[in-house]
């Protein structure tokens, strides 16, 4: 065991005080902490152990007519022993006699039963015997559990302490794996509107998004990542459909005006969710339709133009304005908006062809503007022979563009080597299916001409792109050359931005507005910037992310804040665990090659029925241990309530609360000092049972503690609670509703039975839980219903 400082608190607030310096925890009993401890399984170290069971008057058992109180350092053999407690809330000293050796009962406290850790083999694996296995608990990527050993955990689904890999990887973070589980329940309009908390676009993300979210998805460490953009953009499509339904418009407006400079993602999605806010939304853009760079820079065959514009009439229809070629620096200023509006959102991204300072360079044609001349109708290629200077998507776009206007040759030329091109990868392949030649580590030298016209250019050798700190510094061999013949040459280099409408109103630095990355706050008090003018080169989710937080600093700013709710319990996450074995990622259908046009999508969309079977290859990644309390399963079954003290003062809330945060309530510096169990009602009967392997050793498999009022041999009442079945105890709300208002009987009790189990969610090896449970909740229901015979 490494070292720690050992010190005794003397008071509740000293306790709270010391767990704010530093790696802190509490010991009480000392069984669970100090087994951990020994066995290092976890991957931070405490530097200081607070001892609290040198505070005084945490040790007491206090009964009246409205209930009990128990003090958090009880000992559970006091709480067993209690003659108060065994006449009239006997099911808690069953389950504090149940805990263990008397040995361990000597020493552990009430709370400490309360607050230990889960119990999961990879979560425990001591560090000395092959390592610590980090799962999710001990911020690894997986759980082992899903699909490994998993015989001792949960069969009702798992939990999650901090948000998914898909969800972290996610510049919108999206809260993919909540959306998916409504699509695996067959909801769909459910799914669609958590989808739009984060992503107003979604149709448009699930067609031109790079979804680092697959990138980083747990289920590639199995067999293949899940296809999220197939997903998405079924959901998107199914938005569009039905946004009159999904989308509902203000019911008030609060008198306040924004306007929105741009309309390309971060200002869609910036005037999407202050106009929700109830705010006066106008979007001024000086091209001739909305949409920015996804109307007129990305190709048709990757975003067809009616998505886009379908997208525009959704914004439109909440009551969003749009004022088109309206060219903000011009007859509008910055200053008048600034003037006429109450807030103002900068997002008209980066137009500007960038230039790299070559001789001739003026000959070339700028990407860019290509695709947009195209996307107003000008079908034609460059050029017979095309060279297209850069490794982006927009060059792929270029190049593939170029071909299928009717190029005979494209090439693509670009300076980082093949796995440091900025394109995406299944972009360079489908280029290079289209034919298009691509030489990566090649950096343009000079640009050749015969007659005043392009012949071709002199490329010479990249040797690095970047420097050690990862600065952006190539360096060519240029005693290594070669050439490419070509009559146009299209520069995709990258693209800035045109500030200088901003000039004198907003800070800027190297072409980019200087934003708050936390709030997109510019200098300029009441003007917010986000998307490519204050982040340089940005994918449409960024964007996204970047509207949707300034929408959120605006409203705050407009002195609209809303406060936070809190944090509630959330149900048990599920998953499809037939999905565990190994399958294979969707993947769209698309035009053979020589069908392929300009102004078709080149992949089709999948059908509901994909759609939901890939939903159902989700792990739902979260933690499937087992909270293995006996109190609390008794304690919940009795409708107990904890009492908290920490750093935000005093709170009390009920026990299924306390367990419904993962693995609890507790915060940073938060102690749990009291439970409190209301008098019990009259007639209640109550029974407490446990399932373990070796009697007064193990930890429970199952255990069920119920609470069942009965008046005239009919239950009134009843809360049935099951116990290591799950990350936290789980009540059984089916087998409560078979009961009341129902004679207790055999058959009664066999009908709950098979309630309680119902929604049971085993994993491949424990199975055998479910007929134990369910035998046990029988026998508990039995028990009550002829109090003389015994349910164990």
């Amino acid at each position: 065991m490494k070292s720690f400082e050992h010190k005794d608190a003397t008071s509740i607030k000293e306790a709270v005080k010391l767990q704010g310096k530093g790696k802190t925890k509490l010991i009480a009993g000392g069984t669970d902490l100090l087994g951990i401890l020994k066995d290092r399984i976890l991957p931070e170290y405490p530097e200081t152990v607070v001892n609290i069971k040198t505070i005084p008057n945490l040790d007491y058992i206090k009964a009246d007519a409205k209930g009990l109180k128990i003090g958090a350092l009880t000992k559970l053999e006091d709480i067993a022993g209690s003659p108060v407690i065994r006449e009239k809330y006997n099911i808690l000293a069953e389950a504090a006699e149940a805990v263990a050796t008397p040995h361990i009962r000597a020493m552990g406290t009430l709370g400490g039963n309360l607050c230990q850790d889960v119990r999961c083999w990879y979560y425990r694996s001591p560090n000395q015997i092959g390592g610590r296995i980090d799962c999710y608990l001990k911020g690894g990527k997986e759980c082992y559990a899903h699909t490994r050993e998993n015989q001792y955990h949960s069969i009702f689904g798992g939990l999650r302490s901090t948000d998914t890999p898909c969800q972290t990887a996610c510049p919108g973070h999206v809260v993919i794996s909540s959306y998916l589980s409504q699509i695996r329940e067959g909801n769909l309009r459910d799914a669609a509107k958590l989808l739009l908390q984060n992503n107003p676009i979604p149709a448009i993300t699930g067609r031109v998004c790079p979804h680092f979210c697959e990138q980083s998805c747990n289920r590639g460490e199995y067999d293949e990542s899940l296809s999220i953009r197939n997903i998405e953009r079924f959901i998107g499509d199914y938005i569009l459909d039905n946004a009159d339904e999904l989308i509902e418009k203000p019911a008030k407006n609060t008198g306040k005006k924004v306007a929105i400079v741009g309309s390309g993602p971060a200002g869609l999605a910036a005037a999407y969710y202050l106009r929700l806010s109830g705010h006066r939304v106008t979007v001024f853009d000086r091209m001739e339709e909305a949409g920015g760079l996804l109307r007129y820079a990305i190709p048709m065959y990757r975003l067809p133009r009616d998505i886009v514009r379908r997208t525009i009439t959704m914004l439109e229809n909440i009551g969003v304005e749009f004022k088109l070629k309206a060219d903000v620096g011009k007859k509008i200023t910055l200053k008048n908006l600034k003037t006429k509006y109450d807030a103002v959102f900068i997002g008209s991204g980066a137009w500007s062809p960038v230039s790299i300072g070559l001789n001739g360079e003026k000959s070339a044609v700028f990407g860019l503007e290509f695709l947009a001349n195209v996307q107003k109708g000008l079908k034609k290629a460059p050029g017979k022979k095309v060279l297209v200077i850069g490794g982006g998507n927009a060059a792929v776009d270029v190049a593939i563009t170029s071909l299928r206007l009717g190029a005979e040759e494209v090439t693509m030329a670009c300076l980082e080597c093949r796995e440091e091109m900025p394109a995406l990868p299944w972009e360079i392949e489908q280029a290079e299916e289209e034919n298009v030649k691509v030489m990566p580590s090649w950096g343009p030298r000079k640009i050749l001409t015969s007659r005043g016209k392009v012949v071709g250019m002199e490329l010479m050798q990249c040797v690095s792109v970047f420097d050690e700190s990862g600065r952006f510094a190539p360096v060519c061999d240029e005693t290594v050359k070669t050439t490419v013949e070509a009559d146009a040459i299209v520069m995709a280099v990258g693209y800035g931005t045109d500030l200088k409408f901003a000039e004198g109103v907003v800070k800027t630095n190297r072409g980019l507005i200087l934003a708050n990355p936390e709030t997109q706050a510019t200098n300029a008090r009441g003007i917010f910037a986000g998307g490519s003018v204050s982040r340089g080169a940005a994918t449409v989710i960024e964007a996204i992310a970047d509207g949707k937080k300034a929408a959120g600093a605006i409203e705050a700013y407009l002195k609209r804040g809303r406060k936070g709710t809190g944090k509630a319990a959330g149900p048990l996450l599920r998953f499809n665990a037939e999905f565990y074995k190994k399958t294979h990622k969707l993947q769209a259908s698309s035009i053979p090659v020589p069908q392929r046009t300009i102004d078709r999508e080149d992949a089709s969309g999948c059908g509901l029925d994909q759609i939901r079977m890939e939903a159902d290859r989700c792990f739902n990644c979260s933690c499937v241990s087992v909270n293995a309390t006996d109190a609390g399963v008794a304690l919940e079954a009795l409708n107990a309530k904890v009492k908290i003290v920490g750093p935000g003062g005093t709170k009390t809330m009920p026990v299924a609360d306390f367990f419904g945060s993962f693995p609890n309530a507790l915060e940073e510096g938060d102690i749990l000092t009291e439970v409190q169990v209301p008098a019990p009602r009259a007639g209640a009967r109550q029974t407490f049972t446990k399932f373990r392997l070796r009697e007064a050793i193990d930890f429970a498999l199952v255990s069920v503690a119920s609470v069942v009022a009965v008046e005239n041999g009919v239950c009134r009442d009843a809360r049935i609670v099951l116990g290591a079945v799950a990350p936290r105890p789980v009540r059984a709300l089916a087998a409560e509703n078979v009961l009341v208002g129902k004679s207790l009987d055999d058959t009664q009790a066999a009908a709950a039975a098979e309630a309680a189990l119902a929604d049971a969610l085993p994993l491949e090896k424990n199975t055998y839980k479910i007929p134990i449970a369910r035998e046990m909740v029988q026998r508990a229901i039995a028990t009550i219903a002829s109090p003389g015979t015994s349910g164990k």
